[in-house]
């Protein structure tokens, strides 16, 4: 698994490293014993051999006119330093370090604790997604020896697999400017946010979610036909020729799509289900959301829309609930656990700029600048939103139904990583997170 990184995407909460003031170290021994007076007995012979050492600063210093280096003799200052590092990461530090701290809050009052092996194993499982391509082949290799009872080579393996995966990370925090105690700073508050979302999730999956599952992981396939259009004004006429011509015939006249919108096959796509790759989840979701025979609302996805008919379904495989329903339980869990730390991790970003009261003249700066920037946003969607819905109305369309517009994240901002919470007043959330 040596070989480069390339590129990694992963979708995550600011993260900081705190500028509070360290306390004073012991002197070490070596120290202790170079300072310590000469034993009984002992003689130093001239100043040659007489160690001396420099005074420790005065202990009331201020924390920025601490000297932490000299060059040629000039002395380099905590504020001298401190500085650039604010101006560069300090607002997404700071939102993180709030962030954890509301989520320790939440926890001690819950008496649910977040232990060093929770954090640990958020870790392992954000480096097994990130790099699970990466090594594909040692994980076949350890799973095959672990089936095997082959112990001494499974230790080797995971050693190996461990490793490779910290140089992958090395390289990736690299490309993304990205410091490891960012990273792990990041780890800690998933971890916190694992805990909650479990919680909130333990006995809630019911045996009808588990079915449902089923349903839709091994349940019916469908034919389905879909008209492609370049804009609203197509839309209209393509609906107006649906009220005398058949749909296959309107499909290929209009279809933009040239695997489907021709004479031959007029739009049709067979055999699709809920897992087909190559299609967007919201146009599957509408597909087997209409009823067989009817047309569907306009779908609107980054500028191309869609009306879609179900023509016919399909039975589903030939699997056995039984055997299967426990596993389903758990992908379930896994996923929805996913999906609630998203919204929690939104939740707090939220909380945070409820709350959050900025005191340093550099941080208050750059949270103004980025509040301003998330407004001006929110401004620009709801002008595309008000524009989309009078080009509909331009078109004689208030009376067929409403076009879907793509899922986005929404009108609020969401907090790092995370998906914000439908709302009727959109509001700003804190920095986006990295990686």
């Amino acid at each position: 698994m040596k070989r480069s990184l390339g590129a990694v995407v992963i979708g995550c909460v600011a993260l900081s490293a705190g500028c509070a003031a360290q306390p004073a170290r012991d002197a070490s021994p070596v120290q202790n014993l170079i300072a310590a007076p000469a034993p009984a007995g002992s003689h130093s012979s001239d100043s040659a051999s007489t160690v001396t050492t420099t005074p420790p600063p005065p202990a009331n210093i201020p924390f920025d006119d601490r000297v932490i280096a000299r060059i040629n003799g000039q002395p380099v200052t905590m504020g001298e330093l401190m500085k650039p590092l604010l101006e560069a990461h300090g607002l997404q530090i700071l939102t993180g370090l709030v962030q954890l701290d509301l989520l320790k809050q939440e926890a001690r009052a819950d008496h649910a604790p977040v232990s060093p092996e929770d954090v640990r194993h958020e870790r392992e499982m954000a480096l097994g997604k990130m790099f699970k391509d990466a090594d594909a082949k040692e994980q076949d290799q350890l799973d095959e020896a672990e089936q095997k009872g082959q112990t001494a080579d499974a230790e080797k393996l995971r050693a190996q697999i461990s490793s490779d995966r910290e140089g992958l990370l090395t390289q990736y925090l690299e490309n993304q400017h990205f410091s490891r105690a960012e990273f792990d700073l990041k780890m800690e508050i998933n971890a916190y946010l694992r805990k909650k979302a479990e919680r909130l999730l333990t006995g809630k999956i019911t045996d009808a979610m588990v079915e449902k599952e089923f349903n839709v992981e091994y349940g019916e396939t469908r034919d389905v036909r879909y008209i492609q259009l370049a804009n609203m004004q197509q839309v209209a006429e393509a609906r107006q020729r649906l009220k005398t011509e058949d749909f296959g015939d309107v499909a290929a006249s209009y279809s933009g799509d040239a695997r489907t919108g021709n004479s031959k096959l007029k739009g049709m796509l067979s055999g699709i289900s809920l897992q087909t790759p190559g299609l967007p989840k919201t146009f599957k979701e509408m597909a087997f959301s209409v009823e067989l025979g009817q047309v569907s609302e306009t779908l609107n996805l980054e500028g191309h829309y869609f009306i879609l008919k179900p023509e016919k379904k399909y039975p589903p495989k030939a699997v056995k609930f039984d055997k299967i329903k426990d596993s389903l339980r758990k992908s379930m869990f896994d996923r929805l656990v996913q999906s609630l730390m998203e919204q929690l991790s939104s939740n707090v970003g939220q909380e945070v700029v409820q709350k959050l009261q900025i005191e340093d003249p550099i941080l208050k700066k750059q949270y103004e600048q980025f509040m301003s920037r998330q407004q001006s946003e929110i401004r620009d969607r709801a002008k595309m939103n008000e524009q989309f819905k009078k080009e509909r109305e331009a078109h004689s369309l208030t009376t067929q139904p409403a076009a879907t517009e793509p899922a986005a994240a929404d009108s609020a901002t969401s907090a790092p990583a995370a998906t914000a919470p439908a709302s009727a007043a959109p509001a700003p959330a804190a920095p986006a997170a990295r990686p």
